[in-house]
């Protein structure tokens, strides 16, 4: 269930974006400690014509300023409830490393939304992932109570 998307101003080479989504995507698999084959990390280009920074576009603002100091990458991840807060904040540390590492920015310019989705309101297959998982999330409730 997990996903990421990492939302950034066209004009980067593919080659590299193909390396962030791939770092990304082990990054966010180790973090929340989830199978690789469980989650999805994808990269949404944002044209720079249609991106305003206090007012100009960023087309216009690059023309002066360094494309670094111009853009600021969005990561948006859902996450099922129920996960310890000290790991959702380990994984937007991250995941902003790895962004700010890859794409050669500012870890400061890097922003993080997590989404929590309550397993109700999850479908795998049309099926709410409160039915469909339900024995894997009760041992993720319990291996959780045992922590706290």
């Amino acid at each position: 269930m997990p996903v990421a998307n990492i939302h950034v101003l066209a004009g980067h080479p593919r080659p590299l974006l193909q390396q962030l989504v791939r770092e990304a995507a082990e990054t966010f698999a180790r973090t929340i400690e989830a199978p690789p084959e469980r989650l999805q990390v994808w990269i949404t280009e944002i044209d720079p014509g249609l991106y305003a920074m206090a007012g100009e576009t960023a087309d216009v603002v690059m023309t002066r300023v360094p494309r670094a100091q111009v853009e600021i990458p969005l990561i948006r991840m859902s996450l099922m409830d129920g996960r310890p807060v000290e790991m959702v904040h380990r994984v937007m540390a991250e995941m902003s490393a790895t962004v700010a590492r890859v794409l050669g920015g500012d870890p400061q310019r890097i922003r993080v939304q997590i989404d929590p989705v309550h397993p109700d309101r999850w479908a795998i297959g049309g099926v709410a992932a409160s039915i469909s998982r339900a024995a894997e999330l009760a041992a993720r409730a319990a291996a959780q109570t045992s922590r706290s």
